[in-house]
């Protein structure tokens, strides 16, 4: 690591003067929405996509809801049929679900149970946001846009004004800034006091397809990667909008901040450095180890702040911190060079996928080639509406 930009390794509370800003006027609410799909990853009841249905057929676009857990495709479908809606698809993600076009070896890394350091706290959310990039790649959409289940306050405007900046940038995010979509220490950091600021967020986000784009680790803090090289570039945007999601409470289960503690310190660390202008070529063992030390000071000071807080609330920010400062402790500078490695590499993989991808005629073959399911079913019953694709038995 160059000694120049030792001083200045630290965890930064705003990263906002890395994204690129809406200009003035430069969406004036006319013209057509240029936008092919609305894409969803979902693990809640159908009820919670009722949002995205009015948005998608307010934006006249289809409408991918990629269901697992409490989610069924069978029961997304009627939703779009109670709505009228006739662009949404649904489909069925099965456990454990794997595909040649979504190995990494950064998943092997977050999947490894005997370290257990670069966990993967998201379930499969991860991907389903791969694999509506890669719908969109074989169905050859040039622009999409990503929005989670519990988002909330997303207006037609908004939508508009976000995908429209795709004309200058690769990715375009909004903000979700309240319930603020931060990591547990992040608020805890806002809790006790401090000036945290909310990124762009992956909750919210509009890609250009006919670009190269990255594409979702397995890992905490997965949007972050999947927009960083664009960020370094200068193109990743901020449409300047703000939405909502469902309100929880970040401090109820300390493994959350055990969880997110190791893509949190990648996340954060990697973005400090494009700070100072540098990138992943300075992120070496020397790095870490000078960040470790300074995120193991961002810990302590939360913890020391937190004695004025209300005792219910303070001792539960307490009780978080210490788990993310214990998890802390055990990790090791070379652990994120080895994943940063190995993220690298993915990466030059997954764009020599995304030039070998075949291209589909319709949404049934699409789905076919990602085995998840054919447009003739052998079973059909009367009540399994049209845009249900049943995962594979």
């Amino acid at each position: 690591m160059a000694r120049r930009i030792l001083p200045y390794v630290r965890q930064h509370e705003t990263h906002r003067q890395l994204v690129g800003r809406a200009r003035p006027g430069g969406w004036g609410g006319a013209g057509r929405l240029d936008l092919d799909a609305i894409i969803v990853p979902t693990a809640r009841t159908s009820g919670h996509l009722e949002h995205a249905v009015s948005l998608a057929q307010a934006a006249g676009c289809w409408l991918i809801v990629l269901c697992s857990r409490e989610t069924r495709a069978g029961e997304v479908s009627r939703l779009f049929t109670d709505k009228r809606f006739g662009k949404g698809m649904a489909v069925d993600i099965p456990a454990g679900y794997r595909h040649p076009w979504l190995a990494f070896r950064s998943s092997d890394l977050a999947r490894d149970s005997e370290s257990q350091v670069c966990m993967n706290p998201n379930g499969d959310l991860s991907t389903k946001r791969n694999l509506g990039l890669l719908l969109a790649r074989m169905l050859g959409w040039s622009r999409i846009f990503f929005m989670d289940d519990d988002v909330r306050g997303v207006s037609l405007a908004d939508l508009h004004a976000t995908v429209s900046m795709l004309d200058r940038y690769r990715s375009v995010g909004m903000r979700v800034t309240d319930y603020a979509d931060n990591s547990v220490v992040c608020h805890a950091h806002r809790a006790t006091g401090a000036n945290q600021d909310v990124f762009v967020s992956g909750s919210v986000l509009a890609v250009n397809c006919e670009q190269l784009f990255g594409f979702f680790p397995e890992i905490y803090n997965e949007d972050w990667l999947f927009f960083y090289d664009d960020a370094r570039a200068g193109r990743l945007g901020w449409s300047g909008r703000d939405v909502t999601q469902l309100r929880y409470d970040p401090f109820e289960n300390v493994r959350r901040a055990e969880r997110q503690e190791f893509g949190d310190v990648l996340a954060e660390g990697l973005y400090a450095l494009l700070h100072i202008g540098s990138g992943v070529t300075d992120a070496t063992a020397g790095y870490w180890d000078e960040f470790l030390a300074r995120r193991k000071e961002f810990l302590e000071d939360i913890i020391r702040r937190a004695d004025p807080v209300v005792p219910e609330i303070g001792q539960k920010i307490v009780r978080a911190v210490q788990t993310a400062l214990l998890c802390l402790m055990q990790l090791q500078p070379q652990a994120f060079e080895e994943y940063i490695k190995a993220w690298r590499a993915d990466l030059r993989d997954w764009a020599e996928r995304l030039e070998t991808v075949p291209k589909a005629g319709s949404m049934q073959e699409a789905l076919e080639a990602l085995a998840l399911g054919s447009v003739q079913r052998s079973h059909p019953t009367v009540h399994e509406p049209v845009g249900t694709v049943p995962a594979p038995t």
